[in-house]
């Protein structure tokens, strides 16, 4: 299954780098884009090593290398996602709600440095991850992540997924917070200006958009992935019940992965940009391959 998502995500995912390239910055709400691209693609780079893993391909302690590397990489793309994807929730809500507000708040530069800042952050809270999983592997700990790591490791794994677990309760509520003010707003002001209202309608179906994405890919997951975290680090269930969350976690975390599919979804129904550059692209296609036809049937 990692296999096909891999490969749609090579293929939407690269599709999505050459429009985006041939975009310019004009607005904050495409450079939050191209930073989920980045993320989408980073995160895509772990596949294969999920797959020879799950497919048992790899030597037997190829695994301390995905525990110290690919997992910390998958995550944290995931989560780097995750936070753009609720700045770009409260981009929409500024631009519809509040759209005489303080300009530095819309400004290329605002957003550049504010996403950065992002990168900076879940950079900080990924190295120590990376330096701190320095166990040596033994057939005994090499199924388990958390073996590996030491003392201070453990303990800063522990306070990582607590972190992760705020941002994404946090981007939760920023979520429906945005759409239910947006949705509110485009309500009152429709009874009064019937123009002004449909542009902002379709801001509204694009954060309609995020929502359900969000929720599709990363709720599921986080609501195994909390009680599967308390049951490991704290062992309060046996080991039935914790392999059975464990089971949960991974089938939901595959929901998570195919969030790198759905993004390019989003950069559609989204990006007037990005939509208007793909339908030119499959214009000249079709013009090409027209003339293409023409020609032959000339020279027969």
């Amino acid at each position: 299954l990692y296999l096909i998502i891999f490969l749609a995500s090579i293929l939407l995912n690269g599709l999505a780098v050459w429009i985006f390239f041939h975009i310019r910055n004009k607005t904050s709400f495409i450079f939050y884009l191209k930073n989920i691209v980045v993320a989408d693609l980073l995160m895509t780079l772990t596949f294969p090593f999920k797959i020879i893993q799950d497919s048992q391909l790899g030597p037997w302690h190829f695994n301390s290398f995905l525990c110290r590397y690919t997992t910390v990489l998958f995550y944290t793309n995931m989560y780097t996602t995750i936070v753009f994807l609720g700045l770009i929730s409260i981009d929409r809500y500024l631009k519809v709600v509040k759209p005489f507000g303080d300009s530095r708040m819309y400004s290329i530069t605002f957003t550049k440095i504010l996403s950065a800042c992002v990168w900076v952050v879940m950079a900080f809270l990924a190295l120590p991850n990376l330096i701190l999983t320095n166990g040596y592997p033994t057939k005994k700990n090499i199924d388990d992540c958390i073996k590996l790591k030491s003392p201070l490791g453990v303990k800063w794994h522990t306070a990582v997924v607590y972190i992760n677990t705020g941002m994404f309760v946090v981007v939760l509520i920023v979520l429906i917070g945005c759409y239910i003010a947006i949705s509110r707003y485009i309500y009152k002001s429709s009874k009064q200006f019937i123009s002004s209202s449909s542009r902002k309608r379709k801001h509204n179906q694009s954060i309609r958009v995020v929502v359900a994405v969000f929720f599709t890919c990363f709720l599921p997951y986080h609501l195994c992935r909390i009680p599967f975290t308390f049951s490991h680090l704290d062992k309060i269930l046996d080991d039935s019940a914790h392999k059975i969350l464990y089971y949960c976690k991974e089938m939901t975390l595959f929901l998570s992965a195919c969030n790198v599919c759905l993004d390019p979804i989003i950069y559609f129904f989204m990006c007037r940009s990005f939509s208007r550059r793909l339908f030119r692209k499959s214009n000249m296609r079709t013009r090409s391959e027209s003339i293409r036809s023409l020609q032959s049937v000339r020279r027969s």
